[in-house]
């Protein structure tokens, strides 16, 4: 897979992770299994962060300043 289908694919694969977190929760939660719960809900959240991490990484900044004008160009070659 190229690398610019992967970068076009993040946002799916946050959003995948996040639902596989709640799912992890539910599930948890069903079972009740005591103090393995911890470990499940622990587990939930750490896909979670990920997932949001993935799902928002690739937001570029915004190309104008706060008053609303057109931000002027840095010059930096890109």
């Amino acid at each position: 897979m190229r690398l610019v289908d992967f970068n076009a694919k993040t946002p799916l694969i946050g959003m995948s992770m996040v639902f596989l977190a709640m799912v992890v929760v539910a599930v948890t939660a069903y079972l009740h299994v005591g103090w393995y719960s911890i470990v499940g809900y622990g587990v939930a959240a750490v896909i979670a962060v990920f997932g949001f991490v993935f799902t928002f990484r690739d937001i570029p900044t915004p190309p104008h300043e706060p008053n609303g004008a057109d931000a002027p160009d840095s010059g930096s070659g890109r």
